[in-house]
């Protein structure tokens, strides 16, 4: 049997840097080490084509697809190629981790793309208390889920002053404009896994409700004035 050929017998997930020397691989590693810990989060804040910088993880330049990836407990960010996403999330799963690279909803298709090139290396962004994060996903407010504008609000709150309290403003704009509140007070069984359409039929049972009662007033109206109701025979 082939070198070549034993290589592709290998399962998908043990093929780890089989095209790097093991020099590449501990530098890659070593770099890796000093960005993440256990716990982390990571984040793929900006995306963009073609760029002169060098890759934090592989030292490779230019970047053909440069992402910009924050960790969002320390807040330190690297650049980082394509290529190097993917390596890094075979090397979190030698670890023994199963931490996915973040990305914010307007990446959602290049998010599949990776996940396409290695499957659950991406995931999509729902809250992270760093303070830069929420005043990117607030940025983008129509791309906001109800589940995301209640964590953003239910972590604000807890602050007084400073950003973190104008960010709550903001979410809870959205909140009563688009009113939650009520999908909030409905009883369990009246809630729907869609947020919008539990409150379109609140809305729709409060206007049948309303008409019902209308009906009865001007039914019972009508009656008490017909010249043949019971207290004239």
């Amino acid at each position: 049997m082939t070198k070549e050929l034993r290589r592709y017998l290998v399962p998908k997930r043990e093929r780890i840097f089989d095209f790097m020397k093991m020099n590449d691989k501990q530098k890659f590693e070593t770099h890796l080490k000093k960005f993440w810990r256990p716990g982390d989060e990571i984040i793929c804040t900006r995306i963009f084509r073609r760029s002169a910088n060098v890759c934090y993880l592989c030292g490779h330049s230019p970047i053909e697809w440069h992402h910009v990836l924050l960790n969002s407990i320390s807040n330190q960010t690297i650049d980082v190629e394509f290529s190097c996403v993917i390596n890094m999330k075979k090397i979190l799963e030698e670890w023994g981790s199963d931490q996915k690279i973040l990305f914010f909803k307007k990446y959602t298709e290049e998010a599949e793309h990776l996940n396409l090139n290695y499957e659950g290396t991406a995931e999509i962004l729902e809250f992270n208390s760093n303070t830069d994060v929420i005043i990117q996903l607030l940025s983008k407010p129509h791309e906001l889920s109800y589940k995301q504008v209640k964590s953003i609000m239910d972590h604000t709150i807890k602050f007084k002053t400073g950003v973190e309290r104008e960010l709550f403003y903001l979410a809870f704009d959205i909140y009563a404009e688009r009113k939650y509140y009520i999908y909030d007070s409905l009883d369990e069984h009246e809630r729907t896994s869609n947020v919008e359409k539990s409150i379109e039929n609140y809305f729709q049972q409060e206007w049948e409700d309303f008409l019902a009662s209308e009906g009865e007033y001007y039914q019972q109206t009508y009656e008490s004035m017909s010249p043949w109701s019971s207290d004239e025979e």
